[in-house]
């Protein structure tokens, strides 16, 4: 009796999803996020205004950043990737995983928050903590940890480190120089602060 009792209840339990191997099976591949070649700004949520609708990582993007200013590449300085506090740095585009980006969106923020990892080491492009909010303040790479020095908000032209509220800077003293300096800096309308994402 007791083992037809179980029968019976492992055969609804299955009936409704609940025990199904496949179903597990399922729903982790569901929660696997889709990588997005991005070949447009379009393509990627930008901050909005209205309601914050809170969105969970569902897609990963993936691009390359010129800087407006110079037109040279977001560059992770493969010299010093994987090391914490590898370098930041303006370069030539051309083409190497140093100068690839993984936007993945930030758990529990509004649209238009992401985590941004270089591809070459995947580590998270990160504000330096210790000297947030100081203009100039370092950009660095740094082992992803989730704190709001690594969380930047995109307004489709502009990203900006949630921990200082500063803008993502290529340093005009040294543009279009192969090595300029990445820094934070207070937002403004300048073309070195604008970025193009392909």
């Amino acid at each position: 009796m007791r083992i037809r009792l179980l029968f019976a209840v492992l055969a609804a339990l299955a009936a409704t999803g609940l025990v199904s191997s496949g179903a597990a099976h399922a729903s982790a591949a569901s929660a696997e996020p889709r990588v997005v070649e991005v070949t447009s700004a379009a393509q990627i949520p930008a901050v909005r205004s209205g309601p914050a609708d809170v969105v969970q990582p569902q897609q990963v993007f993936r691009l390359t950043m010129t800087n407006n200013k110079g037109g040279q590449c977001l560059d992770g300085d493969a010299t010093q990737i994987p090391a914490n506090g590898a370098r930041v740095q303006l370069w030539a585009c051309n083409g190497r995983s140093n100068q690839t980006w993984l936007w993945t969106p930030a758990v529990g923020r509004p649209i238009g928050f992401y985590t941004i990892q270089n591809a070459s080491g995947n580590q998270c492009l990160d504000g330096d903590v210790t000297q947030i909010p100081a203009n100039g303040a370092r950009v660095q790479l740094w082992a992803c940890n989730s704190f709001t020095n690594q969380i930047w908000s995109w307004d489709g032209s502009r990203l900006t480190n949630v921990k200082g509220g500063q803008c993502l800077d290529g340093d005009v003293t040294q543009i279009p120089a192969n090595g300029a300096r990445v820094q934070l800096w207070a937002c403004n309308s300048f073309t070195n602060q604008a970025w193009t994402t392909h």
